[in-house]
């Protein structure tokens, strides 16, 4: 359990650092041993969950995008089954919206969408409001911030695709039968 902790200290480190290859190195070593220490339960842990989280980041910061989804569906499997199957839980509604990000950025914008749409549904009434008025403010990026309206009149694409993603989104959840025109 201490090596599994400093392993993940260390890459935590090298993350912020900007040292991507060598964070990613140890996140896997840290993951292998949380992995090895969770082996006889039947529920994920936290801490698995927690390091898979930033694997994928790590990835999506270095580029590779198909690593960076692939880690990103494991931490939705490993966290449904956490939370007991409770799809509207925030944290996979947030990883879901985290995914459609990821999506947009790669140019997957139908893709995007369908993620969109589906964090859009499993929201709670109120929740789904919350998104929606998100949504039509233009949404959140990657990055967790909102991109500026500055940024969008400088053409900055990750905040217009964002928006455009979400927007479709928000037009084919409300309206499910626009997509078919």
């Amino acid at each position: 359990a201490d090596l599994a902790r400093v392993l993940y200290g260390i890459a935590r480190v090298l993350h912020d650092k900007e040292d991507y290859l060598d964070a990613l190195h140890t996140y896997q070593r840290a993951l292998a041993c949380q992995r090895d220490l969770a082996a006889g339960s039947s529920r994920p842990t936290l801490d698995v969950i927690t390091t898979l989280c930033n694997i994928s980041r790590v990835h999506h910061l270095m580029g590779d995008i198909d690593a960076a989804l692939v880690a990103n569906q494991e931490v939705l499997q490993l966290a449904t089954i956490l939370v007991c199957g409770k799809m509207d839980h925030p944290f996979l509604i947030n990883r879901l919206k985290i995914e459609g990000n990821i999506l947009v950025e790669a140019g997957r914008v139908e893709d995007a969408m369908r993620t969109f749409i589906e964090a859009a549904r499993r929201c709670c009434d109120n929740g789904r409001d919350r998104m929606i008025n998100t949504l039509m403010r233009g949404g959140s990026n990657s990055r967790g911030g909102n991109g500026s309206q500055e940024d969008a009149d400088a053409g900055d694409s990750s905040v217009l695709s964002i928006r455009s993603a979400t927007s479709m989104a928000l037009i084919a959840f409300l309206h499910p039968s626009a997509a078919a025109a």
